[in-house]
């Protein structure tokens, strides 16, 4: 619990929050030691109890008071218990990076042997492994660990607050800094840097190399020079950062970053193994395109839980003939001009079969949730080329859709390494060759006319596409509920036989329930907060929340029922994360109606 501490922004486990002391720090922020005030170790007192007392002193602090701790090595358990201190100010406590305890609570924890966690495993392992035992609402700081080229990945691992030790101590030392990687100075033919202190030292070097060397350089001035220029870099950097958590392409940032050393590349491959401490913070849903330009992108929540969902809660349509399709560059497929083409050959046949869209690296994509995130706001390198990888999860997804839907006949419109992986696989299809040419298309419209004979009818495709994302958002089920009865589509949006609005199709691939189309759902349990004897108005606040469906996501659409109240909103952070915090917006309620 805290009250100085805030969450406003979530981008994965990277966050934007505000942090209240003498001045308002909006994090991730590099701090000093104006910020903060620290009782220190407990081996710098004669006694326990001096060090107790020192606490003690620190209760009216306004700043930052850091309460005194006991260090140990990475490895080794602390052994003296320290009383819990209060403060007037933001408290923060030491927390040691692979101890078992449960630290005391407060608004900032601060991780021990930081600077000791060189080692990638160690790294993710200690980050993760706070961060579950902390509460959410509270910032991590990590001291002396910050440098302009592994900032993104701590950050995107969870850490709040950072600071410029490192980048000091390394000028001192003649270490220089980019968000690149480190060098010595010495070896620096030329200063890849024009701030103020490169350009100093530029002109100096210049001086002396005139003077034919008389002018003897002064290694203390340059020193200075370059823990200058490294802080700065830093500061460029955290700014880089924030933009990323605000535009929601976090993910992307780090992925480009870690590329600057195999020790950072090993880290995220490490942390993606981390699978549920990822999803349980990534959100259902963003506003920027997603971006798969490595190999890495494969192992993404947003990857994983897309092809979860379409195994696990996603119900095709019973049909007899299934069409698999190769992706496009532009999204929706729909709006492609192949699928334009694809659609023109299949023509009212389109009634009678199913599509399945193969791509990489979401594997398979139904038609009726091409337009649900990130199906339809995704963007990856394309050769036409299929690595091991991509080959291995495209084949073995297909293989595990067909164990759950059957069809009779399956016609597979591909071409190059798309179509050779599919063939690989053993799958039993009329295979066409896919492509666009007028050839190409009148193979396809002649497989689909024997196909599609004696083929069931579907029903409308427009109502087929909310059942699918009723499911996908909210359960196997819930396209059943929502579309009982007699159901009208306008537009994007659906009707009851009375004509009352149950729910919409929202341009990012959502659905915005009515309270008439929560009320359906409502028997499900699922996607629910529930709240104390209030109404609430405009946002749902975490104290008031008294139980929160723990599938529930930052970006989800949720049903808020309580003793007098029942609404509909937007989650802003995920069911878990609202049963431990005690500040921050839980839900931005878009209706309500009391009971």
């Amino acid at each position: 619990m805290t009250k100085f501490f805030e969450v406003l922004r979530r981008d994965g486990p990277a966050r934007m929050g505000k942090l209240l002391s003498e001045r308002q720090i909006s994090s991730p922020a590099l701090i000093s030691k104006d910020d903060y005030i620290s009782a220190g170790s407990v081996y710098s007192y004669a006694s326990v109890d001096e060090a107790i007392r020192a606490g003690e002193a620190l209760r009216e602090c306004k700043k930052l008071a850091i309460m005194p701790y006991v260090p140990a090595a990475l490895r080794t358990e602390h052994a003296p218990e320290l009383p819990d201190f209060e403060s007037a100010g933001p408290k923060g406590v030491l927390v040691h990076p692979f101890s078992a305890r449960v630290p005391p609570q407060a608004d900032v924890y601060v991780l021990g042997n930081a600077a000791a966690l060189g080692n990638p495993r160690d790294l993710v392992a200690a980050l993760v492994g706070v961060r579950e035992r902390i509460p959410p609402d509270s910032a991590l700081y990590a001291p002396a660990l910050a440098t302009p080229a592994n900032l993104a990945l701590l950050v995107y691992l969870g850490v709040d607050l950072v600071d410029g030790t490192r980048m000091l101590a390394d000028g001192l030392l003649g270490r220089y800094h980019t968000r690149d990687g480190c060098w010595l100075a010495s070896e620096i033919a030329e200063l890849p840097c024009r701030c103020p202190h490169c350009r100093q030292m530029t002109g100096q070097a210049e001086r002396a190399g005139c003077a034919g060397g008389a002018v003897s350089e002064d290694r203390t001035a340059k020193a200075r020079l370059i823990a200058s220029h490294n802080l700065l870099k830093l500061e460029e950097e955290l700014l880089s950062v924030r933009q990323a958590i605000r535009s929601e392409s976090m993910r992307e940032y780090v992925e480009r970053q870690v590329r600057v050393a195999p020790d950072q590349t090993t880290a995220l491959r490490l942390l993606d193994a981390e699978h549920a401490y990822l999803e349980k913070r990534t959100p259902v849903m963003r506003r920027s395109t997603f971006y798969a330009n490595c190999a890495e992108s494969l192992q993404r929540v947003e990857v994983t839980r897309f092809a979860e969902r379409v195994m696990g809660r996603y119900t095709a349509p019973r049909s007899d003939v299934l069409l698999l399709l190769p992706c496009s560059a532009k999204k929706p497929y729909s709006l492609s001009r192949s699928h334009k083409l694809f659609s023109e050959a299949i023509g009212s046949r389109r009634r009678y079969l199913h599509e399945l869209i193969l791509t990489s690296p979401l594997a398979l994509v139904p038609r009726e949730l091409e337009e649900a995130y990130p199906a339809a706001s995704y963007d990856v390198p394309v050769t036409g080329r299929w690595d091991r990888e991509e080959r291995a999860w495209l084949v073995g997804c297909l293989q595990a859709y067909l164990k759950k839907n059957r069809y009779a006949r399956i016609v597979a419109h591909l071409e190059g390494e798309l179509e050779e992986a599919v063939r690989e696989s053993g799958l039993d299809a009329t295979y066409t060759g896919g492509g666009t040419s007028g050839p190409a298309l009148t193979r396809l419209g002649l497989a689909l006319g024997e196909a599609c004979r004696d083929a069931v009818k579907l029903p409308d495709l427009r109502l087929l596409r909310y059942r699918a994302h009723a499911d996908f958002y909210f359960g196997e089920g819930a396209g059943d509920l929502l579309l009982a009865g007699k159901i009208a589509v306008r537009g994007r949006e659906i009707q009851d036989e009375k004509k009352r609005p149950l729910a919409a199709s929202t341009p990012n691939g959502m659905i915005a329930l009515s309270l008439a189309g929560a009320a359906r759902l409502e028997p499900l349990g699922r996607y629910m907060i529930r709240i104390g004897d209030f109404l609430p108005k405009g946002s749902l606040l975490a104290p008031g929340v008294v139980e929160a469906d723990e599938q529930i996501r930052p970006g989800d659409e949720v049903i808020v029922v309580g003793e007098k109240a029942f609404g509909v909103g937007r989650a802003r952070m995920s069911g878990w994360e609202m049963m431990r915090s005690r500040r921050g917006v839980a839900v931005e309620i878009r209706h309500i109606k009391g009971r």
